[in-house]
């Protein structure tokens, strides 16, 4: 029963493919958008030409389909930091966009000890 319960804990915590369909205007042409996040991010939220496409999610990669051809506005949010990007969509094959985002666990702490460390060497040098 324990390993059940561990089994259970491990997959949920685990980063999932996010699979989401753009709401298209059918008979447009379309292809598919993937964002690859380095490392997994958690509270990923994706929104294309300003459509939520998914929102707080613990994942590596979302996946898009039904995004219409051209240029697109992107933005994604992932682990307490925000992107926006213009993105090419192409019709042969599938726009891949890799997105470096930071730890969530650490981030925070060393903002804030930059920040200390800023203003301890700021406060030296006017002495």
């Amino acid at each position: 029963m324990l390993a059940a319960v561990a089994l259970a804990a491990v997959v949920a915590g685990c980063a999932h493919d996010v699979i989401a369909h753009y709401p298209s205007i059918r008979g447009e042409p379309t292809s598919t958008l993937v964002l690859l996040f380095a490392p997994p991010a958690s509270d990923v939220a994706v929104s294309v030409d300003g459509l939520l496409v998914t929102n707080e999610a613990h994942t590596g990669r979302v996946i898009v389909d039904g995004v219409p051809i051209g240029t697109r506005e992107v933005m994604v949010a992932a682990n307490g930091t925000d992107k926006d990007i213009r993105v090419w969509v192409g019709g042969d094959h599938a726009t891949t966009v890799p997105l470096g985002v930071p730890d969530a666990g650490v981030g925070f702490f060393k903002t804030v000890a930059a920040t200390i460390l800023t203003l301890l060497v700021y406060s030296w040098l006017k002495i």
